[in-house]
């Protein structure tokens, strides 16, 4: 019975945050999409890449793994910072910043297909992860914890992108986030109360 009421907490809580996990995940796609033109391109092949790599040829777990032990060493007090945290991505935009300050700007198109390519690699592992880890047939543990890293891996990577590209606007991100997320909050409000 207990069990049975975990999982039910665990959907509603999922329930309640999908609309800011799709929110985050349209604020971010529109901020990577109005990216120049080149440079987009390089940050979307990056990803596709990553994903066609998975599907047909190789899923690169063991750099996943190599990865996240050395984020969970690092930070011990905190279980979760493996999953939380994308240290390959980390890592090569702050070699993106030293390389851009040292003036080294044609190797830019490289370091954005790397970044994506590394941050769609700890997003779909990261996801195979929990998935495997979690034995109900619901699957609600994975939907909630997922969501959570999503949402908290995006922030991460929207704080650094705009580190180290200047087009992509940080602001432009939380601005976008907070209009998707109460279009869709005030969507599923009406939808529930109001109009019926």
């Amino acid at each position: 019975m207990k069990d049975i009421l975990w999982v039910v907490l665990k959907i509603f809580a999922f329930l309640l945050i999908l609309p800011l996990i799709i929110a985050f995940f349209l604020a971010f796609q529109t901020q990577i999409l109005s990216l120049p033109v080149n440079k987009e391109a390089w940050v979307l092949w990056g990803a596709g890449s990553y994903i066609a790599l998975n599907l047909f040829i190789h899923d690169l777990k063991n750099v996943y793994d190599f990865g996240r032990s050395q984020v969970e060493k690092i930070f011990t007090f905190f279980k979760p910072a493996g999953y939380l945290v994308p240290v390959f991505s980390i890592v090569l935009i702050i070699i993106y910043i030293i390389a851009l300050i040292l003036g080294h700007t044609s190797l830019q198109p490289y370091f954005l297909f790397a970044i994506t390519f590394t941050l769609a690699m700890h997003l779909v592992l990261t996801a195979h992860e929990i998935y495997q880890s979690d034995n109900s047939v619901l699957k609600a543990h994975y939907l909630l914890v997922f969501g959570a890293v999503l949402i908290a891996n995006l922030f991460i990577m929207s704080l650094l992108l705009a580190w180290a590209i200047p087009e992509y606007s940080f602001v432009g991100f939380i601005k976008s986030l907070a209009s998707q997320a109460l279009h869709l909050y005030k969507f599923i409000y009406r939808v529930l109360f109001v109009d019926s």
